[in-house]
C-alpha cells in the first residue's frame, strides 16, 4: 500500500498534518525523488511531543500508508497567548501550629502545592493568642493566607465563620469563606472536614475542601515556554 502513496503532493501532506490536535503549522521537507526527509510542526502546549509524533505517524499511515520514522519528526511548542487551563487542586505539603508559652502567643504555618506542580509552593501564616479554643481559627486563617498567595485570585479569600460540630461520633470542622469574583460578586464557599487526630489538620481541609470546588473555575495563563523534539524523544528512549 505505501508504494501506491509514495508520491503524496506536500501540500496534502501539511494539510493533514495541520488537522492534528493543537498544531498550529507544519512544513514537509522532500528530497528530490519526492520521499520524506522531514517533519517540522508547531503545536501548542495541551499535548506532549510524543503524543504529536505518535499522532504524525499514525495519520500518514493511515491516510496514505506512508511509514515515516519519528526521528524525522520535528516538534516544537510555543504558548497560545490565548491559552488558558483552569486552577489545580491545592494540596496540603506542610503544617504545623507554634507555641509561645512566654509570650503567650500561637503562629499557624501551612504550606500547599497544586496537584499539577510540585515545585510551586504557597506558604500561609497567622498569629493568634496561646488558647486552645482558637487553634482552629489560627490554622483555618493561615491556610487563607497561603491560598491568597495565588496570583490568579481576583480578590482575597477571607474567612468569616468556622464551626465545630459532632456527626456520627466523629468532630467535624465546618468554614464559610467570602470570595468576591472578577464580576465583583460576592461568592460564599463552604467546606468541611471530619478531624483525623492530626491536631488541627482539620481546619487546614476544611479551607481547602471550600477552596478546591472553587479553583476549577477559575483560568489561568498556559506557562511561556518551549518544549520538545524528535532529538528529546531519542535521549528519552535511550534512557529507557
Amino acid at each position: 500500500m505505501s508504494q501506491e502513496f509514495d508520491h503524496v503532493p506536500v501540500a496534502e501532506l501539511e494539510a493533514l498534518i495541520k488537522r492534528l490536535p493543537t498544531v498550529l503549522r507544519s512544513h514537509v521537507a522532500v528530497n528530490e525523488w519526492g520521499a520524506i526527509e522531514e517533519i517540522h510542526v508547531l503545536t501548542t502546549l495541551d499535548r506532549s511531543p510524543k503524543q504529536i509524533v505518535r499522532d504524525v505517524e499514525s495519520a500518514l499511515l493511515a491516510q496514505w500508508g506512508l511509514r515515516v520514522d519519528h526521528k524525522k519528526v520535528s516538534v516544537a511548542q510555543i504558548m497560545d497567548d490565548r491559552a488558558t487551563r483552569p486552577l489545580a487542586r491545592l494540596t496540603v505539603v506542610e503544617f504545623r501550629i507554634d507555641l509561645d508559652t512566654v509570650h503567650q502567643n500561637a503562629q499557624g504555618y501551612v504550606r500547599l502545592q497544586p496537584a499539577d506542580d510540585t515545585t510551586t509552593d504557597f506558604e500561609g501564616r497567622w498569629h493568634g493568642r496561646y488558647v486552645p479554643s482558637q487553634y482552629h481559627n489560627i490554622m483555618a486563617w493561615a491556610t487563607v493566607d497561603a491560598v491568597n498567595q495565588i496570583p490568579e485570585l481576583a480578590q482575597p479569600v477571607v474567612l468569616t465563620e468556622l464551626r465545630t460540630f459532632q456527626m456520627a461520633g466523629r468532630t467535624i470542622v465546618a468554614v464559610a469563606l467570602s470570595y468576591v469574583t472578577n464580576k465583583r460578586k460576592e461568592e460564599v464557599l463552604i467546606g468541611a472536614a471530619p478531624e483525623r487526630g492530626d491536631g488541627q489538620g482539620a481546619a487546614v481541609r476544611a479551607v481547602l475542601d471550600a477552596v478546591n470546588r472553587r479553583l476549577g473555575q477559575i483560568e489561568r495563563p498556559v506557562p511561556k515556554k518551549v518544549l520538545g523534539s524528535s532529538e528529546e524523544l531519542d535521549e528519552r528512549k535511550d534512557e529507557e
